[in-house]
């Protein structure tokens, strides 16, 4: 039987190895317009095998990783909504990305004794909820800032239809997209889970 202290230097060691996984699919994917956000799947990973803790440690990587390459102009819409307003795109990015680490390991927590595997489910299915749900709001409380630069930029624009083209186009390719990866991926989330539990158990 491991100690305690054991367990935690293993914990560690697997939060460590999901961060850098988070920075990774974060920075390649952060690249264009529409960007699919892979680093879903190790955050979601870290919320059931780790706790909502963890979780939402890895969630808050993926946001400041986000607001970072909006920022720097690599990824082209969070640079589009940084310049209208900077203060509740931060808000945003971080918002996001912390209650999509959270969220899934609370739930996950409440029914892994009743029914691990549904559990595990429940938690892949609510991470790209969380995360496009939370950004979507957030684009809709800075709609008017948007449109306001999009005017200032191509004056003769509609700039409100543009921008409710684009952002309905850009989150709905994003959503079903990240929906369907991490619902494919989430049996291959709850074995990784139970195995790397039993293991540290052992």
């Amino acid at each position: 039987m491991q100690t305690n202290d054991s367990k935690k230097t293993i914990k560690i060691v697997q939060l460590a190895i999901l961060f850098a996984l988070v920075i990774v699919l974060q920075s390649i994917a952060s690249f264009g317009v529409v960007n699919i956000c892979l680093c879903l799947i190790p955050i979601t990973l870290g919320a059931t095998l780790l706790g909502p803790k963890s979780g939402a440690a890895l969630g808050f990587m993926f946001g400041v990783l986000a607001l970072f390459w909006g920022i720097v102009g690599k990824d082209v819409f969070t640079y589009y909504l940084f310049t209208a307003n900077p203060v509740m795109t931060i808000i945003i990015c971080i918002a996001k990305g912390t209650l999509c680490g959270f969220v899934p390991g609370i739930v996950y927590k409440a029914l892994k004794n009743k029914n691990e595997l549904v559990g595990s489910i429940v938690a892949s299915v609510l991470a790209p909820i969380v995360n496009t749900g939370v950004f979507a709001l957030g684009c809709l409380i800075i709609k008017n800032d948007v449109v306001n630069v999009t005017l200032s930029l191509i004056p003769t624009a509609d700039a409100s239809n543009f921008f409710l083209l684009l952002f309905g186009t850009l989150i709905t390719v994003n959503f079903f997209v990240e929906f369907i990866v991490n619902v494919v991926f989430s049996p291959v989330l709850y074995k990784l889970t139970s195995i790397i539990n039993k293991r540290i158990n052992a």
